[in-house]
């Protein structure tokens, strides 16, 4: 007479049978990754999406944006169009009298890949390729966003009124010196804000290498 197996001791021995493929398919797939360093110095082209503006932004404040062009080293596409790569408001000064602009940093520290991880990064505004919502920003030579100054006519609308009150006759020098003073004040316009709307094209540089991990190219 035939002894029965139990089934338990049947699913075991399958379980047993299965192992070796299944440790194989998850080494395979560990496998299928590699990683890629994009060097200091790669430039970005991002979408803004926050509105930031040296008057109503703070320090620390979020900012959202998309990659527009993929990037690539070494001919070979490391981050896809369209990855989220974030950041915060840095110094943040507001214009002021006598025809200062305003003016805000902005420090790019992560970016989120395919998978959801965020790796952390560091990158600074370089330029302005298109600007929503009007106005004319530029970026200075440590990546803050400017805004203009008073323009040149309205500077010489104020020499002249300067000038004048200084010829003017039975004022001393020092009365001159002081009314000329207080005209400019009060003629010569606040600077423009810096401020860049959602929907803007900017440009960011890569500050210091970053290491990603992308899918390998390995069959």
């Amino acid at each position: 007479m035939k002894r029965k197996v139990p089934g338990a001791l049947v699913a075991w021995s399958l379980v047993m049978s299965l192992a070796p493929m299944l440790l194989a398919q998850q080494e395979g797939a560990s496998s299928r990754v590699e990683e890629s360093t994009i060097p200091e110095g790669t430039e970005f082209k991002l979408q803004l999406h926050t509105t930031i503006n040296s008057k109503t932004s703070k320090p620390g404040d979020r900012v959202l944006t998309t990659l527009i062009d993929p990037v690539s080293v070494e001919d070979r596409d490391v981050l896809a169009k369209g990855l989220r790569i974030d950041g915060h408001v840095g110094e943040v000064k507001t214009a002021g009298r006598r025809g200062k602009g305003g003016y805000l940093t902005v420090v790019f520290d992560t970016v989120e890949l395919p998978n959801g991880e965020k790796v952390a990064i560091l990158g600074s505004l370089t330029e302005i390729f298109s600007s929503e919502g009007g106005g004319d920003p530029n970026v200075g030579p440590e990546g803050e966003l400017k805004g203009r100054g008073a323009s040149r006519k309205a500077q010489i609308a104020v020499i002249g009124a300067s000038a004048a009150a200084g010829a003017a006759g039975g004022i001393g020098p020092g009365i001159a010196a002081g009314a000329g003073g207080l005209m400019a004040a009060i003629l010569l316009p606040r600077g423009k804000q810096a401020s860049l709307a959602a929907g803007s094209l900017v440009g960011m540089r890569l500050d210091r290498d970053v290491t990603v991990t992308i899918p390998s190219s390995g069959k």
